[in-house]
Parts: structure tokens; sequence; C-alpha cells
């Protein structure tokens, strides 16, 4: 039997990379990538052996790493990647597949626009995969041939990132592989936590984002259902649901699976993505009912101006009346920024952090503007000379910014960030808030861990 290794480089620090974004963690969080353990399912369908080596959770250094990578005796690699720890990661899985003779085969963020060029300019890469829901891994190295869409192998065309589209049933994923580590989450009311999702991709073309470029694809009920069973019989008690737009149009599917969820009474607490302008009553309590107790709302700015230029759909009313649902339907809410926009000044800055204090929000995420690959805003930053055309390494995080905008210098944009992240979680009344809201001791402890990371990184980037 081929053994293939799963691997994700060490990192300095806590570094994400999975779902075609990377970016260092903003405290001590980091969840099980979805990429690996989807294609360890497909891997297995297929008559493969998937072996892990995951040396960011395991705090491995690099050399260390490199001796489990060769002990492991692959016949093949599929690693992950990031353009935010892309020099570290070049370097390490340039000697992993020296090292140990095997074909490496990668996903990233930084390869989604130009996967023929990363191959031609890259002799240890063996292919890219651009679909990390897809079989044609499992189906290249298996040998069953077929076609490709979403894998890029050396001296394939330079042609457009394929979108997905339909219902597709998937193999359940490798997700014992991931079981016993130290993954955690700050939503995560207990551990051990997993991930999964219901749907592929995203029907809305945010700028920034590249889940919008992927197409949209679903998975009948039926399926993830037999996936969720094999996470509860494998002890887990809390997932993460990574669908981009939870509950979006069509909206049919989406009652079909939350019903089925709550009939089948795993027990499973769980969190995930939606939008403003997707969450209605209905919706709230059919998740709440199915076990869900936090949704992160994407809310970027206050600035109506600078939601309309990047396409979000909605205004600063509509993101006031999704929070105060959630509070009155009793689901906890983490609102997401994106600080450093082109169009950004200081005043909307400062616009924009008065509004993140206003909203009854229980987690913010303050992060700044990066020209992904293979985004609208990256074409745009490209056209108009905001970033150079070879920039791959860039981290949303906002240790590193990457664009100036129309008032600030990525400098400038580091400080409003770590303020921003300072004034929003260091106010008396929102700690009384996150007091009142623990559930467990299990969620206090992961509290307190995650306020340490986020104070230490406040205090040293």
């Amino acid at each position: 039997m081929k053994r293939v290794l799963l691997l994700v480089p060490p990192s300095d620090g806590v570094v994400i990379r999975d779902y075609y974004c990377s970016k260092r963690s903003q405290a001590a969080y980091l969840h099980p990538p979805i990429d690996l353990s989807f294609q360890g399912g497909w891997l297995r369908s297929f008559g493969l052996e998937p072996v892990l080596l995951d040396a960011t959770v395991d705090r491995l250094r690099p050399a260390a790493a490199l001796r489990r990578a060769r002990d492991a005796r692959p016949d093949a690699i599929f690693a992950l990647a990031g353009a935010a720890s892309w020099p570290g990661d070049e370097a390490f899985l340039s000697r992993v597949a020296e090292a140990t003779g095997a074909p490496l085969f990668a996903s990233g963020d930084l390869f989604m626009e130009d996967p023929a060029g990363h191959l031609a300019e890259l002799p240890w890469l063996a292919g890219v995969l651009t679909d990390f829901t897809s079989d044609e891994l499992g189906r290249h190295l298996s040998g069953a041939g077929g076609p490709r869409e979403h894998l890029r192998l050396p001296g394939d065309a330079c042609v457009p990132i394929r979108r997905t589209r339909g219902r597709r049933a998937l193999p359940v994923p490798a997700h014992d592989l991931f079981a016993g580590r130290d993954y955690r989450y700050p939503f995560a009311r207990h551990r051990p936590i997993a991930g999964t999702l219901v749907s592929y991709g995203c029907p809305y073309t945010c700028s920034f984002c590249i889940t919008g470029e992927l197409g949209t694809s679903m998975r009948p009920a039926d399926n993830v259902l037999e996936e969720l069973r094999t996470l509860r019989a494998l002890g887990v008690r809390e997932v993460f649901f990574q669908d981009q737009c939870f509950g979006c149009a069509p909206r049919a599917p989406w009652d079909e699976f939350l019903d089925a969820l709550a009939a089948a009474g795993l027990g499973l607490g769980w969190w995930t993505f939606t939008r403003v302008d997707v969450l209605d009553r209905t919706l709230a309590r059919r998740m709440k009912a199915a076990g869900c107790h936090t949704v992160i709302l994407g809310v970027e700015s206050s600035s109506e101006a600078i939601l309309r230029v990047h396409r979000k759909g909605y205004g600063t009313a509509r993101i006031r009346e999704a929070f105060a649902l959630c509070e009155q339907e009793g689901l906890r809410t983490a609102a997401t920024f994106i600080l450093g926009l082109p169009e950004e000044t200081e005043a909307s800055l400062r616009a924009t952090l008065d509004f993140a204090c206003s909203l009854p929000a229980d987690y913010a995420s303050f992060n700044v503007a990066v020209p992904r690959a293979g985004t609208r805003l990256r074409a745009r930053a490209l056209a108009e000379g905001l970033i150079e055309p070879g920039r791959v390494v860039m981290d949303q995080s906002g240790f590193e910014p990457t664009l100036p905008t129309a008032g600030l210098t990525p400098a400038q944009l580091r400080g409003w960030r770590r303020r921003a992240t300072a004034r929003f979680y260091l106010r008396p009344v929102y700690l009384l808030r996150r007091l009142r809201h623990l559930r467990t001791l299990g969620e206090l402890a992961g509290q307190a861990r995650e306020a340490a990371g986020l104070l230490r990184n406040l205090a040293t980037r």
C-alpha cells in the first residue's frame, strides 16, 4: 500500500494554513487543517495510506520535522504552504522532497493565482491541488487516471482555476489522524475539536476573498451526518463548520441539514461563518436548535463607501440588526474587520473602531487587507501599482502589513491594528460580558490561554 505523508511545515510561532488562507494566529489558537483531513479521506478511498505530520501543532523545529518526515518513508507527500510563512515553507519543503525522494504535491493560498508558474519555478514541486474536496490527487497517485481540473502538474498550460458547482458526496475525512493533538479554538466550549464543512466555496464575491472565486458545491445532509457520527465516536465534542457562508441561498438544503442534525441528537456544539444579510431569525433558531453556539460575521468596516466598493452588499444598519438578533436568540458573535483597504484613512479607521466597540460582539478579529492570490483586490493592487508583481509573502493578521492606503503606510496600519485589538478587548464592560458568557471550566481555561497569547502578541509584535 502506498503511503502518503500529509504535511504541515514547522513555523516560527503559530501559523494557520488552510482553506487557501494563511496567517499568524493572533493569540494561540490553531484548528486541524481541513485540506489535509479531506484529502486523507479521498486517499483512503483509493486504497492509499495517509499518515500525518503537523509540525506546527507538535511545535517541531525544522531538523526534528525533517527527521520525522524521512522516517515516515512516504511514497508521496501532500503538503500545505502559506503566503504568511512562504520563505520558511519553501526552504523546508524543498529539503523534505530531497531527503525523502518522494514526489511532493502542495496546496495553499499563494498557489491559487498561477500554479503553472510555481510549478515551473520550483523543481521540487510535483503538483498543485487547487480544490481540496477533489478526488484528483488520490486518482493520480493510485494510477486510476481520469480527467484533471484541479490537480496541476508540471507542463500544464496556465489556465484559470476551475470553478466548482453542484452537489457531491465526499468520503469521511481522516479525522482520526488529528485526534489527540493540541488543536484549540477560542470559541470551543469543550475539547477535542474538529473542522468540516457542508458547502465548499461561496456565492458572494467580496473583493478581498478567494472563496468567492471557487464556485460553490454542497454535500447531501446524510453525507455530512455520517461524518459527524464518526467524529462523535472519536470523542469530538465541538466542530468548526468552515463554510464561508452558512445558510446562503438556496435555503432548502441548509434547512434539511439543520433539521437532520437536530434530530440526530449527537450533542455536538459548533460555530461557523455566515453573513449579516443571510442570517435571519428562522435560520438563527434552526442553527441554535442544531447545536450552534457562535456565529462569525464579517463586518469589515463602518464606512458605507468601503463596504460598497469591496462588494459586501450591505451597510451598517444591517450589521447592527444581525448582532442584535444573535443576542436576542442566545448566539454568541465574533465580528471580523479588515483594516487597510485602499480607501482607508485615519478617520475611517477611528470610526470603524468606535463602531466595533458599540456592537454587542463577544469576540472581534482585526485583520489587515492583503492582496491574496486570485482575488479581485490583488488584480486591482497590481493595476494601481500598490504592490510589486512578484510579491507573494503577506499576512492578514497584521503583524506585517502589505498594502499602503489612501492615507496610511503599512507601518501605521500595524500600529492601528494593535490599538484596535487592545481597545476592544481591554474594556471593563467587555471583560464582564465575557465572564458572564462562560459556560464550562474548559472554556474558562481556553479563554485564559487565548488571552495570554493575545497579550503576548500585543506586547511583542
